[in-house]
């Protein structure tokens, strides 16, 4: 697993790396499709930075001998698991439960009907009022 992680952490060192931006004379097209891609590689960059985090972690917790317990629970992470994403920190169930946590609070709180719908919001509501319609 080490190993495995060590490679992960170098692929995205050669990565942040190996990034060049073009100068010299544009038209505004090239301009806007330069400013496109300066965007594109700042997400791309943040998430190899945000990778290369979360496997230099992983990396400190197997020096420790904390590798593969949930930081949660302290229960063993499957093995399952920790093939697909070395990374992992927590275990499926405590995942889950920061998944639904999070969900919830992104709603701000609202549940999910019994029929597992979203509430409904005012903003969803698909109404007009008759003198803005140019029938």
């Amino acid at each position: 697993m080490q190993a495995a992680l060590v490679r992960s952490l170098e692929a995205v060192q050669e990565t942040l790396g190996s990034r060049e931006e073009h100068r010299g004379p544009m038209d505004m097209a090239d301009e806007a499709e330069m400013e496109h891609q300066r965007e594109t590689l700042w997400n791309l960059g943040y998430r190899y930075r945000q990778f290369y985090r979360e496997v230099t972690m992983a990396l400190n917790r197997l020096a420790k001998d904390e590798f593969g317990y949930c930081e949660d629970c302290g229960d063993p992470i499957a093995e399952a698991r920790l093939e697909v994403q070395p990374t992992a920190r927590l275990c499926i169930d405590c995942q889950r439960e920061l998944e639904r946590r999070t969900s919830l609070s992104r709603q701000g709180g609202r549940k999910r009907s019994s029929d597992g719908a979203a509430p409904e919001r005012m903003w969803d509501v698909d109404w007009r009022h008759p003198e803005c319609v140019n029938a």
